[in-house]
């Protein structure tokens, strides 16, 4: 019962890694281009250093690159919830 238990334990820490980051490598990937940076230095630091890649690309991630090349406006509607 024990030896279940501890098996069950240590397959979900080698699993959850691995689920993380196929849903974190596809969105690093798409919001480090949206905003202009690496992602190929994105994706390793929020992977490689989570939780505290993700937690500092979140906090320190630049404004997103508009295509005009004007600089974006804060507006409450893009961050409200539906």
């Amino acid at each position: 019962m024990i030896n279940a238990f501890l098996n069950g334990i240590v397959w979900a820490l080698l699993l959850f890694p691995s689920v993380l980051a196929v849903f974190l490598v596809p969105w690093s990937i798409q919001d480090a281009k949206l905003r202009g940076k690496s992602p190929l230095w994105i994706s390793l630091a929020v992977v490689f250093f989570f939780p505290w890649g993700l937690i500092a690309w979140l906090i320190f991630r630049p404004e997103p690159i508009d295509p005009t090349k004007r600089k974006r406006r804060f507006r409450l509607e893009d961050y409200r919830v539906q």
